[in-house]
């Protein structure tokens, strides 16, 4: 029993509300807070789709460029700086942009939230490769990530409701705000806990490496799966019979249902490898996105789809953060996955407004299910340099 205790617990507290201050509740603050931005940009700035997906993809992008740039030096970068000067340059954007009535004024505003984004992003997952066992302080973050959803969904539906797209501007930078009470715990300098997975490769090209290539590409497939249907979970909701309010309310059930996601993997972590939960964790996330997308002529089907997101979603996240932590112990290699985590972010919606636009949700379903397996053929190399690198181990005790 106390053995399953301490199984639950993280390692370190701080280093969880740190990070997950950091890489979630400003990094991905965006993502949670995107149906009800999807349709406030709709609803106030009179834009379709297409074009709503676009002005999101625009901050997503500057979100991946700037946690890609600064991810090759994750290893001796001061980490908790970039992290609060990140947070602090997005709160600032937010508060401009509640202001911006001008399209194209707003769309470069949103830019730079998109790096201030990117550097909180950046920082905080790049501290989980400094964690003993990185898998399981992935799914405690993701435990963190799942009960700001809950508030998000609760809270920004209603202010979507009463203030529209400005309300929810304030809302983001006041969320962002509260994150600055936790990012300063976060560790100012890498810690090697493991120097011998450091590198085989070199200090250089550990991000040019095969495994570490199909790594990123995995996670920037997964994540724009998951954002093709995500960006248009409440205007489906609406379609199939729901009222917006009601449609927060569902989302914010389906958010706390979700913590048995995380949970899962933080109690679990590699009993089992890593190999059955993340292939597992990747089929279950596209049934789940299908399922709500192709909702339309459903509205059972609809529900069951939305109320199995964050289960299928956190659980996916905290192993595939895992594996990316595992590859690079200077944390390198995940911090580099968050952008292009943060390039997902940027093109699904604009991929989805795009196949909406030409052949309605179902054709939007068929470039999921082409993620899908796109996903499962990229995530193959990254597992088999893991399993190699433990055998090697083995070998090298033995």
């Amino acid at each position: 029993m106390n053995k399953t205790i301490r199984n639950a617990l993280p390692e370190s507290w701080s280093l969880v509300f740190s990070a997950a201050g950091s890489a979630y509740g400003v990094g991905l603050l965006g993502l949670w807070a995107l149906p009800f931005l999807i349709s406030a940009i709709i609803n106030d700035l009179d834009l379709n789709e297409a074009q709503a997906g676009l002005l999101m993809s625009a901050e997503f992008g500057f979100t991946m460029l700037a946690s890609l740039l600064v991810a090759p030096f994750m290893g001796r970068a001061p980490r908790r700086t970039l992290a609060l000067g990140g947070t602090l340059l997005a709160i600032a954007a937010n508060l401009v942009s509640a202001h911006m009535n001008d399209l194209y004024a707003l769309g470069a505003v949103r830019c730079v939230a998109g790096i201030g984004a990117g550097l909180a992003l950046a920082c905080g997952n790049a501290c989980v490769a400094s964690a003993k066992q990185p898998d399981r302080i992935a799914g405690h973050m993701n435990i963190l990530s799942v009960l700001l959803m809950i508030v998000v969904m609760l809270g920004y539906a209603k202010v979507m409701a009463l203030y529209g797209l400005a309300g929810l501007y304030y809302a983001m930078a006041g969320t962002m705000a509260v994150m600055l009470l936790a990012i300063p715990a976060m560790e100012q300098r890498a810690t090697l806990v493991e120097a011998a997975v450091v590198a085989k490769s070199g200090p250089g090209n550990v991000l040019l490496s095969l495994p570490a290539i199909c790594m990123m590409l995995a996670m920037f497939v997964f994540q724009a799966r998951d954002t093709m249907g995500w960006a248009f979970v409440e205007r489906i909701g609406i379609m199939v019979g729901y009222s917006g309010e009601e449609v927060g309310v569902l989302l914010s059930f389906q958010s706390f249902v979700g913590l048995v996601g995380p949970l899962l993997a933080a109690m679990i972590g590699k009993r089992f490898g890593l190999s059955t939960p993340v292939i597992l964790a990747i089929l279950l996330t596209g049934a789940t996105s299908l399922c709500y997308v192709l909702g339309e002529y459903s509205k059972t089907m609809y529900t069951v789809g939305v109320m199995t997101i964050c289960i299928t979603y956190f659980y996916a996240l905290s192993y595939l953060t895992g594996l990316a932590a595992a590859m690079d112990r200077e944390g390198r290699i995940v911090a580099a996955s968050s952008s292009f985590l943060s390039l997902g972010l940027a093109v699904g919606p604009a991929i989805s407004g795009g196949l909406i636009s030409l052949g309605g949700f179902s054709l939007a379903a068929w470039g999921i299910a082409v993620t899908v397996v796109l996903t499962l053929l990229l995530v193959i190399v990254p597992l088999a340099s893991i399993r190699r690198e433990h055998t090697q181990m083995n070998l090298a005790v033995a």
